[in-house]
């Protein structure tokens, strides 16, 4: 179904000034997730909004290397365009990163970089060429996409407050996230890119040139660069998906488990309040599903690239060990292994890291309408509107997608690792065939 389909307006509505507060009865105990002030705090004043607090430090990388615009904060809710001054620094950054680019393929079409592919694998240099020019691209590529992308990427993050906003005047419920892991995975890519830099600096043979410390520290910065806007992607997808989490469970009140145990009165009560939160849910519901569209629509390109180029260096950097391991060389060298290691965390942590969020997101979505099968609606009027909202649920399909090829969600770690080893399967294959023949070369030569 195309996703066009999936959202449907409906009529907005005031939102009331003061915050309507839930009482245990109105509304069924939140997880630690939904946190709960005792006042609201204002909305006026440059203020750090606590939905965005946690991945601050991501969001600083990215706007300083030009992936994501400058933008000024104008209150907790809002954020503005960049101004002039910040327009300009992210042209000039870009316009940095492509010269380098330029410079870099130039380099690796000619023999100055013929010492960086010393190699520490059994695979020959060609690959470690390949890799490089993934490498490249994918990053060339998130800077073309993210500039191309500013204002849709302003649109998202100001569609998230505003939506938080709501929620806060609407229910005196201040959402937070659990984005805390983007600190760690930032800090296990830094260290992963340091140490694989350090060691590809030792292994140069002779004297370094400028020219392959240029591009030593450039390749190194493209794959951290690369891996945080992987990092920023999956922590904006956690973030709708604790907003879809605080829906269904607005939902889940109403239905027929959390109404059974109580009498006639307290479900006459509980049920004044429905109508008016099946249009908040409703609209809620299409809000994030919107926002939900516009990151796929602004990260799937990006995110096929770095499957390719993680899948490439996933199966070359674990055929290397094979052949280490089974070689008769005196086994593998540490070296070797601390390179394949290195390389296989950082790739295989973003890949779990991406898949999670997106499957999490994904099911949190689809399972509204589940929910809807089970609310409670005993009179004409609430089941008429049930059956309006369930009519539009059942009917979409909501999936992250990269860029339409395939679906990603908590089995896509699982696909990639099957194609990992049926590649992995013939390139041994192919190995086993070439030693075999190259014993026979022997015998015959002796």
């Amino acid at each position: 179904m195309s996703p066009n389909t999936w959202v449907i307006e409906m009529a907005s509505h005031k939102s009331r000034l003061n915050p309507r507060r839930i009482s245990p009865q109105r509304m069924p105990l939140f997880n630690d997730t939904f946190a709960r002030p005792e006042t609201a705090p204002s909305t006026a004043g440059p203020l750090e909004n606590p939905a965005f607090g946690e991945i601050s430090t991501i969001l600083s990388v990215l706007k300083v290397t030009g992936l994501l615009p400058i933008y000024e904060q104008v209150s907790s809710y809002e954020v503005a365009p960049p101004t002039r001054t910040n327009e300009y620094y992210s042209f000039f950054v870009r316009g940095v990163v492509h010269a380098l680019t330029v410079f870099n393929i130039y380099s690796l079409l000619t023999p100055n970089a013929a010492q960086l592919f010393h190699s520490m694998r059994e695979t020959d240099n060609v690959n470690q060429w390949i890799e490089m020019l993934l490498c490249i691209t994918t990053y060339t590529l998130t800077v073309l996409v993210c500039g191309r992308n500013t204002k849709y990427i302003l649109q998202i993050i100001n569609d998230i407050l505003q939506l938080d906003q709501e929620v806060l005047r609407q229910f005196g419920v201040a959402l937070s996230n659990q984005c805390n892991f983007s600190i760690k995975y930032l800090v296990v890519i830094v260290c992963c890119q340091a140490y694989i830099l350090v060691m590809r600096v030792r292994e140069v043979e002779g004297i370094i040139t400028p020219t392959s410390y240029i591009l030593i520290a450039f390749f190194a910065m493209q794959n951290g660069l690369s891996a945080t806007y992987i990092v920023f992607a999956s922590a904006l997808l956690r973030i709708v998906c604790i907003r879809f989490q605080f829906v269904n469970q607005l939902l889940n009140g109403y239905t027929y488990v959390q109404q059974r145990n109580r009498s006639r009165r307290q479900i006459r009560a509980r049920m004044e309040n429905f109508a008016e939160d099946s249009l908040f849910i409703y609209r809620t519901h299409n809000r994030l599903l919107r926002i939900y569209k516009s990151i796929n629509e602004c990260c799937s390109l990006i995110i096929v690239c770095f499957l390719g180029f993680s899948f490439y260096t996933v199966t070359t950097n674990w055929y290397n060990l094979f052949v280490q391991i089974s070689s008769n060389r005196g086994g593998i060298t540490s070296q070797i292994m601390q390179w394949c290691m290195a390389w296989l965390c950082l790739h295989i942590s973003l890949l779990a890291l991406l898949s999670r969020n997106c499957g999490a997101t994904t099911r949190e979505a689809n399972i509204t309408s589940q929910i809807l099968a089970r609310v409670y609606g005993k009179s004409k009027e609430f089941q008429n509107i049930i059956d309006k909202f369930l009519t539009k649920s059942i009917k979409q399909e909501v999936q992250f997608t990269a860029y339409g090829f395939f679906a990603i969600d908590n089995s896509t770690l699982f696909k990639i690792f099957s194609a990992v080893t049926t590649y992995l399967v013939i390139l041994i294959q192919f190995k086993q065939l070439e030693d075999s023949k190259f014993d026979e070369e022997t015998h015959v030569d002796t």
